[in-house]
């Protein structure tokens, strides 16, 4: 399989702090397929403007280093692990 990336654009706010409970969550699901990445925004500006980063939460799926699917605001994690079932497929 190949390497997929889940990166987690965050700030310190309560609406990250609860897309980041859900992400434990789907974390604890699939770690071990999947490396799972948080960036503070206010701490790593070059990486906001590389992927191009408007608001946060903002949650990038990549597989191969391109991006997949992008979720932007609170998601649900029925939603992350669909998109990422998916991915892990495609990224056979």
């Amino acid at each position: 399989m190949s390497k997929i990336s889940l990166l987690f654009f965050s700030e310190n706010n309560g609406v990250c702090e609860l897309q980041r409970q859900i992400i434990k969550e789907v974390e604890s699901i699939f770690k071990v397929m999947i490396d799972f990445k948080e960036i503070n925004i206010q701490e790593n500006q070059e990486l906001k403007k590389e992927n191009n980063i408007k608001t946060t939460p903002t949650i990038i799926v990549k597989c191969k280093d391109k991006e997949k699917e992008r979720f932007v605001g609170l998601t649900q994690e029925l939603f992350l692990r669909k998109a990422i079932r998916k991915i892990t497929e495609e990224c056979r």
